[in-house]
């Protein structure tokens, strides 16, 4: 069910023209209808019938309230292209005019906090960079394991987009920062292991081997406990945008326990040379990067 947003336009306006905009308005594709003084009156009806109980609902001396009737869910491309359409419509009768409501209010949200949201984004990006640098004394690593995370809610995010859902703005920072902080841990704890085998002068090789054997356990059992703790609550609010953000966190931790399981893996194997080179931990693995 779409939202309903109000108009606010000068009382003093000329009633034909008030009658003409909304006549232009309702042929904006997804509006029901417009409501408003002119509704009641129409063009033949005098003005002193209204009853002034009604009138200082919808008029005072300075503005006249009206309403639109809308099919668009909130913050919704179809909803923001037609506020732009709207918009348009209102300057060209009244420049001052106002259009406002919860759909507006969002669309104007989106706009001003795109840049925010890219700023915070990158900043925790940079954080769990920083943060990694230090745990394992390498500039390489760090690469490797947000290249992966990232990946995976590329991946998240990505599904919506194929399948047509609509989800809330505020999604992509939400997802990008929270299943990045709660499954970077899955990461660390393969690298981890990888470090010490590798560092103690085994193979490449037998190193991821002991450790996807040794962490998949830990791994799986923590994003199977992500999933469950989300998944219900996805399931069962009846509050769009928290089902929306659980089912998409929940999703998350599946796909990040795939990613990390099976892609992770593969980067050892392909960038063990580098990894040794660029990492203090990783001391004893110089004399086997031909194993």
């Amino acid at each position: 069910m779409g939202a309903m947003h109000m108009l606010l336009i000068d009382s003093s306006l000329p009633g034909k023209e008030v009658r003409e905009m909304m006549e232009e308005m309702e042929k904006v594709d997804g509006v029901k209808g417009v409501l408003g003084m002119e509704t009641l009156l129409g063009s033949r009806v005098p003005e002193s019938m209204i009853p002034d109980s009604v009138k200082e609902i919808l008029e005072n001396d300075n503005y006249e309230l009206m309403l639109v009737n809308n099919e668009y869910k909130v913050a919704s491309e179809e909803v923001n292209r037609q506020i732009t359409e709207l918009n348009e419509i209102l300057k060209r009768y009244d420049p001052n005019g106002m259009l406002v409501g919860e759909a507006p209010c969002t669309k104007d949200l989106i706009t001003i906090t795109d840049k925010d949201f890219k700023v915070v984004n990158a900043v925790s990006i940079l954080a769990v960079f920083v943060i990694i640098i230090f745990v394992f004394k390498s500039w390489f690593l760090p690469i490797v394991l947000v290249a992966v995370i990232e990946f995976a809610i590329f991946i998240n995010l990505g599904i919506p987009y194929l399948t047509g859902t609509t989800i809330p703005f505020i999604a992509s920072i939400v997802i990008g920062t929270i299943q990045l902080g709660s499954t970077v841990d899955y990461a660390i704890l393969m690298t981890s292991r990888y470090e010490t085998e590798r560092g103690s002068g085994k193979s490449k090789k037998e190193s991821i081997q002991i450790a996807h054997r040794a962490s998949m356990k830990s791994i799986i059992v923590s994003a199977i406990s992500f999933f469950a703790a989300t998944f219900g609550v996805g399931v069962y609010s009846n509050i769009d945008m928290i089902s929306s953000l659980c089912s998409l966190m929940a999703r998350g931790a599946l796909i990040s326990m795939v990613v990390v399981l099976c892609v992770l893996p593969s980067m050892f194997m392909v960038f063990d040379k580098i990894i040794c080179r660029s990492s203090k931990n990783f001391k004893g693995a110089y004399h086997n990067e031909q194993k």
